[in-house]
């Protein structure tokens, strides 16, 4: 029996450490005599697996009637689909629903479920009824087992615990996507009623302070309606916490409705939110994260950045580390929507963004990729009034091939050929960025708390990703991610903290982050000094009064003014604050000399506050950044002659360094770590837009170390007497140590016993290797 599960950070499949490379393809959308050849692609391109959506309102027609072996028609025939694939040796990712979103009717949900049962419909605060349903609506909650009994007498036999080929099932799809995209809060009578039972629990004995007792869910329901209301904002305040909590009970439902049908390999949920090149996407995270907490829940992101530079990168980045840091902690980072179409034919859509995102994500750790969707095709009318359903993916409906295609089997065969070495390498970090995830936590809004969200919504965007997360990015500075509400903080195990600061913030936190300071920890503010609790209610100045600050003058939101820092003058900055105190060593002022940047030594460590708002947007403004991070002792591991982004993977049988050009000139770079050069100081070469993974101190087998190698390894064969390594470059260089092997043409550096130091100079792309007799 295959056995596959997540644990220490990655997948394991027999025992042995993957990636998952799948390939999303709608078997309902194709012909079926077309399906080996869609299939056949996929495995051209490098991939293991393949997901696919199994949607309700195709196998469904109405309540009582299934067809899930092609007998009403061929494209229904889920178990014949299933076998094919197995059949030619895909791992199998299943999205069972109930909503599968993709462009089809109620997202997924068949029509007989709102005609027959209205009741179960969601009604969003102006009253209106929607084509969506009330999750946890009893008579919805009765469709949903009918359609999982069905589903899951295909499913269940074919999963890995049973000999079969599936090692995911994904419950549901997005979410509270709608919810966000849509701007809707539900006053059905039954999420009426569970949000007032929410109410009453969690405020307990306190609720009197929050809301008249008396008719409660009327008064709830008031304050969601009419943002006049005495409690508009404080319900709709609570109305998102609950929802966290409905999604939670929702999801467990699905879970042990799949379970009690046989359901026995690992459940996936999927993340949305992606929007504004991903500034938006803790969004989703908020609203999901008492799901993603469910014990043995993972989790996997919806991305879909539509392009990538070096105006841009950085926002994945951070995304990808706010993930990590809320996800369960024995999964790795998994994307089971990661782009793969937008190159309509003649759109002058990048066809390298797909490959420089792929390497980007596994530069930080991802080790699950489901691209996409990999098969444009065509919708039957129960699915879709819309008969075209294609976005430039890589394969036309027609199976002809998008020039994007044929960047995956390249990229396909370099992950392979290192293998198990990439695939437990660690990211290497220097910095940590805190984060509040309660400061995304507004996800759907009212009048009364639109002020309040678009000042959230500027400080998030312009400081923690503009400011923060590029300037670190740009400098070369790998950073995670912690969550300072459910994570523990000590100065050891996190000596450097990078924090956008808001002025509510739980007292929990704020001691905290003064604990961490006077522990010896290094603690960077940047934003608007916390000085109310999390709720508003109440004053909390924790970290205001550890710091010293006497007095803050608060600048009105939005205004924009300038600032001098360091040695920059005239700098534009937003929400502006400056500060009356003994401070060690002030570093920018307001236009009149007042203190906007300070550093404060407490305890054992110190604290830096910049009171702006301010994106590194310009060199000036990056050099503003990083001579804060020098003042905090945070110099850029890298050094390089010409700029390009690099990370570094570090693992017991190889490290790893990715460097990425995003650029649509070619770099030739020399790249220094800590103070040493790399690659005997040999410059790299990158076309442009291109990427390289390359080995660093890479354990090949007992007799093969490879210290150094300017040229990415595509390929490794051996036979009884050679062993070559082919490259994707033709032009290399090789620093290795050779034990029972001999290179010709190579300078020897130094002998150890049988073992040599060799340096090689290629010119076609090829390290042979002759076996020592």
């Amino acid at each position: 029996m295959t056995d596959f599960y997540a644990r220490d950070g990655q997948f394991w499949l027999d025992g042995q450490p993957v990636i998952i490379q799948a390939g999303e393809f709608h078997y309902f959308r194709t012909p079926r005599t077309e399906w080996r050849h869609r299939l056949g692609l996929l495995k051209a391109a490098g991939f293991n697996a393949l997901a696919s959506y199994i949607p309700w309102i195709w196998h469904q027609l109405a309540e009582d009637e299934s067809d899930l072996d092609g007998h009403s028609h061929p494209l229904r025939d889920l178990a014949g689909f299933l076998d094919l694939a197995a059949e030619m040796g895909f791992w199998i990712i299943a999205r069972p629903g109930p909503y599968i979103m993709a462009e089809t009717i109620n997202e997924g949900i068949p029509p007989w479920v709102f005609s027959r049962y209205p009741q179960a419909a969601y009604i969003s605060q102006d009253g209106q009824t929607q084509n969506v349903a009330s999750y946890l609506q009893a008579d919805f909650l009765a469709c949903v087992k009918k359609w999982y009994r069905a589903v899951f007498e295909v499913l269940t036999p074919r999963q890995v615990t049973r000999g079969g080929r599936i090692i995911l099932i994904q419950l549901d799809n997005e979410m509270g996507m709608i919810q966000w995209v849509r701007n809707i809060l539900d006053i059905n009578p039954d999420t009426l009623a569970r949000f007032a039972g929410f109410v009453r629990q969690f405020y307990g004995e306190h609720l009197p302070r929050r809301y008249p007792t008396g008719q409660l869910e009327a008064v709830l329901r008031e304050g969601i309606t009419n943002p006049q209301a005495p409690q508009a904002a404080v319900s709709v305040q609570d109305y998102r916490r609950f929802y966290r909590a409905y999604l939670a009970e929702y999801t467990a439902f699905l879970w042990e409705t799949a379970q009690a049908n046989g359901m026995e390999v690992p459940p996936v949920i999927n993340i949305h939110g992606f929007m504004n090149g991903g500034k938006t996407f803790p969004l989703g995270l908020s609203q999901l994260i008492e799901v993603m907490r469910l014990d043995g829940m993972l989790s996997a992101t919806d991305v879909y950045p539509i392009f990538i530079g070096e105006g841009n990168y950085h926002q994945l980045l951070a995304l990808n580390e706010i993930t990590k840091a809320l996800h369960n902690p024995h999964q790795p980072l998994f994307s089971i929507e990661f782009q793969a179409g937008g190159n309509n034919d003649f759109s002058g859509q990048q066809t390298s963004f797909y490959e420089l995102h792929t390497r980007l994500s596994v530069s930080v750790g991802m080790r699950g990729i489901n691209h996409y969707l990999f098969c444009d095709g065509e919708n039957d009318p129960v699915l879709s009034p819309t008969k075209r359903h294609d976005w430039g993916h890589p394969v036309r409906k027609d199976g002809t091939l998008r020039r994007h295609y044929y960047r995956y089997p390249r990229l396909s065969r370099v992950l392979a050929a290192y293998g198990a070495a990439l695939v437990t390498a660690r990211p290497a970090r220097v910095a940590t960025i805190g984060f509040l995830l309660d400061q995304y936590m507004n996800e759907v809004n009212t009048p009364a708390t639109k002020e309040d969200t678009s000042i959230l919504i500027h400080q998030r965007e312009v400081i923690l990703f503009d400011f923060i997360a590029r300037g670190l990015a740009l400098t070369q500075r790998a950073f995670d991610a912690l969550d300072l509400e459910r994570s523990e903080l000590s100065a050891a195990q996190t000596p450097l903290l990078w924090v956008m600061m808001e002025k509510q913030c739980p007292a929990a936190v704020q001691q905290k982050l003064v604990n961490y300071a006077l522990s010896g920890g290094k603690l960077i503010l940047a934003g608007r000094m916390c000085v109310e609790d999390a709720d508003q209610a109440a004053y909390c100045t924790l970290l205001q009064e550890a710091l010293g600050i006497e007095r803050i003058t608060s600048d009105r939101p939005f205004n924009q003014t300038h600032i001098h820092a360091f040695h920059y003058r005239d700098v534009p900055v937003s929400f502006l604050e400056t500060y009356h105190g003994a401070f060690d060593e002030v570093f920018a002022q307001s236009e009149g000399g007042e203190t906007v940047g300070f550093i404060k030594t407490i305890g054992q460590g110190k604290v830096m506050v910049l009171g702006a708002a301010l994106g590194a947007y310009t060199l000036d403004d990056l050099d503003i950044m990083n001579q804060m991070a020098l003042k905090m002792d945070c110099p850029s591991p890298f050094n390089l002659s010409d700029w390009a982004d690099v990370r570094l993977s570090c693992g017991e049988k190889g490290n790893f360094l990715f460097v990425n050009n995003y650029l649509d000139d070619p770099v030739e770079t020399t790249v220094a770590y800590q103070g040493e050069m790399l690659f005997r100081g040999k410059p790299l070469s990158l076309a442009a837009r291109s990427g390289l993974i390359l080995p660093l101190e890479w354990q090949v087998n007992a007799g093969l170390l490879v210290h150094s190698l300017t040229s990415e390894v595509v390929e490794i064969t051996e036979n009884e007497s050679t062993l070559i390594l082919k490259t994707a470059q033709d032009d290399l260089w090789v620093d290795m140590t050779l034990t029972g092997y001999r290179c010709e043409n190579a300078a020897v550096l130094a002998v150890s016993g049988a073992a040599q130091r060799v340096l090689f100079h290629g010119e076609q792309g090829i390290i042979l290797l002759t076996k020592l007799v």
